[in-house]
């Protein structure tokens, strides 16, 4: 079965649909509502772990069986395949007799014609017209996107069911076309982490790092460069959707990119399946005090990849005098809003970006390139001593070591670039 998720929970997210299907769905949705006909998505992207549930209906779980299909099985587990069901005031339904028959035949010949199949037996469902063994095969449709992408590959890594999960999509098509990758990633001064012997701040935990990564100093630790476990999927995901402008504030900032995406994967690697930003990177942080017209709030905000908070973006923007109105994209918001806003400034990936790396700049002069000086300065705002970390530098909770072993995954992916 597959940790962290919760099977009775239908998924309607449609990011997480391969972007060829995506569009045939949202064409075939807006058929619908063109021609008043009242159906909606009712379920995506299906887990594994869900898969799994509903096949054990009926057979090692009470009630009647609802699938033949086990895990992997379906074509809802690859991001192709969608349930569209009739939604009214009501609710959900499922009738496709009397009044609704001639509802659900338009929709499902019109699914058709978009190029979508359909199954006789399973009125909602409409699939991409694919090889089931080609998928489980690893052969899947051109075009997959990294949000696709991204999720399948955490499903397939996670799932230690029967059957066995299928090969993940290539790691090509989590790279981004950037025709300038290769000029940008040459050694030149100013854009190399650099090395550092052991050393230690505060008395706490001994580290070195080089270009593979960090490592623990002490008797017994790994020889090896801290790593996340399993195969690169953050990483590559937010270069996938970001490389352009992680490289072009490399170079603007002479920043080595590798700590710009140990920054993102530290800071919002939790918001992957929503692309590192939006509404679900939006952090409320209540006890920072603002000093704003001449009074001082309690209570600030972050957002975005980089997670920047907001007062520290405007004084970052007007220190180093960034092309930007301070106020206007980092706005100052005097109370904790019921609801994350759905729009905001700092979610812009390349505006956030390139203030993040900025404000890593700023502190340059004393973290210079060590990974886990970077990370406690924009952590805590500078560098400060804790006894709340082995590390003895305030920051937030296993933040430092989460940063060592992205910051590892970082050098791993672009050591290897392309």
């Amino acid at each position: 079965m597959l940790v962290g998720v919760t099977p009775e929970l239908v998924d309607r997210d449609t990011a997480k649909l391969h972007p060829l299907f995506r569009e045939a769905v949202q064409a075939l949705l807006e058929w619908c509502k063109s021609e008043k006909l009242p159906f909606a998505l009712f379920e995506g992207f299906r887990s594994p772990a869900r898969q799994a549930w509903l096949h054990a209906q009926g057979r090692t779980r009470p009630g009647a069986v609802v699938t033949n299909a086990r895990a992997w099985e379906s074509f809802h587990q690859y991001g192709l395949a969608a349930d569209i069901v009739l939604k009214t005031d009501a609710g959900w339904s499922w009738a496709a007799s009397g009044a609704a028959a001639d509802s659900w035949k338009r929709m499902r010949a019109q699914a058709q014609a978009l190029g979508l199949e359909v199954l006789s037996w399973e009125m909602p469902h409409v699939q991409w017209k694919d090889s089931m063994a080609e998928l489980k095969a690893g052969s899947y449709p051109p075009q997959g996107d990294a949000s696709w992408a991204v999720n399948l590959t955490w499903h397939i890594q996670q799932w230690t069911g029967s059957p066995p999960a299928p090969v993940p999509p290539a790691t090509d098509q989590d790279r981004p076309p950037l025709a300038n990758a290769a000029d940008l990633l040459e050694v030149e001064e100013g854009l190399t982490c650099g090395k550092a012997d052991c050393h230690s701040m505060f008395g706490g935990r001994s580290w070195r790092y080089d270009v593979n990564g960090v490592y623990l100093c002490a008797d017994g630790s790994p020889a090896e460069p801290l790593r996340t476990p399993g195969r690169l999927v953050t990483i590559p995901a937010i270069m996938a959707l970001y490389g352009e402008y992680i490289l072009e504030a490399s170079k603007k900032y002479q920043i080595c990119p590798q700590l710009i995406l140990m920054t993102i994967a530290t800071e919002s690697a939790a918001a992957r399946n929503q692309g590192f930003t939006g509404p679900t990177t939006f952090r409320w942080e209540p006890h920072v005090e603002v000093s704003i017209g001449g009074q001082i709030d309690t209570g600030d905000y972050s957002a975005g990849p980089m997670q920047t908070l907001a007062s520290t973006a405007r004084w970052v923007i007007t220190a180093m005098k960034l092309p930007y109105d301070a106020h206007a994209i980092a706005p100052h918001i005097q109370e904790q809003p019921a609801t994350a806003p759905q729009a905001l400034p700092l979610y812009d990936p390349r505006v956030n970006i390139d203030i993040g790396t900025a404000e890593i700049k700023i502190r340059w002069d004393k973290t210079g390139s060590d990974p886990i000086l970077v990370a406690a300065a924009y952590n805590a705002g500078g560098l400060y001593e804790s006894d709340k970390n082995p590390w003895r530098l305030r920051s937030s909770g296993d933040h430092l070591d989460r940063a060592a072993k992205w910051f590892g995954d970082a050098c791993h992916f672009l050591n290897n670039w392309p």
